[in-house]
């Protein structure tokens, strides 16, 4: 049995795994020659960690197993508070590899509750945990009050953008992130 819940500051090495493995890598590794895959997975965990970031263990929902395997999470946030979530992982980033590309990129904003990351480990895909991750976090954001729910999908992945279609999202417009197109997708809360 699986429970869906609010992470906890102790999972963020796990959840790190995960929120890593949903980003463009080569476009965050291009950043710095010295970055790696485990290093970039370590800044996350250092944002997961901490209060005031887009990947907050506060912002995050976790799929637990009976054993308390963390099977997969999913971060979401306000758009209203997207800049100021931002600004200590831009800081950082610029502290680290001086001006870069990710300070440019505005994925969400006012008026919209955002789904940034979401990942599950690969021996517990095609299980169900993605979508059910996907209600526990839509159901918390309509809950607050939130009645526009968006994410980023890369157009270079039609299979999560089949399974976000299905949940409900529909195509608002394309955005860049780093380099890459994506597809802005939104579902509304019902009247």
């Amino acid at each position: 049995m699986i429970s869906y819940r609010k992470a906890i500051r102790e999972e963020a090495e796990m959840i790190a795994e995960y929120f890593v493995s949903a980003l463009p890598v080569e476009s965050f590794l291009a950043l710095d020659s010295r970055l790696t895959i485990e290093g970039l997975t370590s800044l996350y965990a250092d944002y997961i960690r901490a209060e005031n970031t887009l990947y907050s263990y506060r912002n995050t929902f976790v799929a637990v197993t009976e054993d308390g395997f963390v099977a997969g999470a999913i971060c979401g946030y306000s758009g209203d508070d997207f800049l100021e979530l931002k600004k200590p992982i831009t800081e950082d980033f610029e502290k680290r590899f001086g001006p870069n590309p990710y300070a440019q990129c505005n994925e969400t904003g006012p008026g919209e509750f955002y789904l940034d990351s979401i990942g599950v480990a690969k021996e517990m895909r095609s299980q169900g945990i993605g979508r059910n991750l996907f209600e526990a976090i839509i159901k918390y954001a309509f809950e607050q009050g939130h009645k526009t729910i968006g994410l980023l999908v890369d157009t270079d992945n039609p299979k999560a953008e089949k399974l976000y279609r299905k949940i409900g999202f529909e195509e608002v417009g394309k955005k860049d992130f780093m380099g890459h197109t994506m597809k802005h997708m939104q579902i509304k809360a019902a009247d």
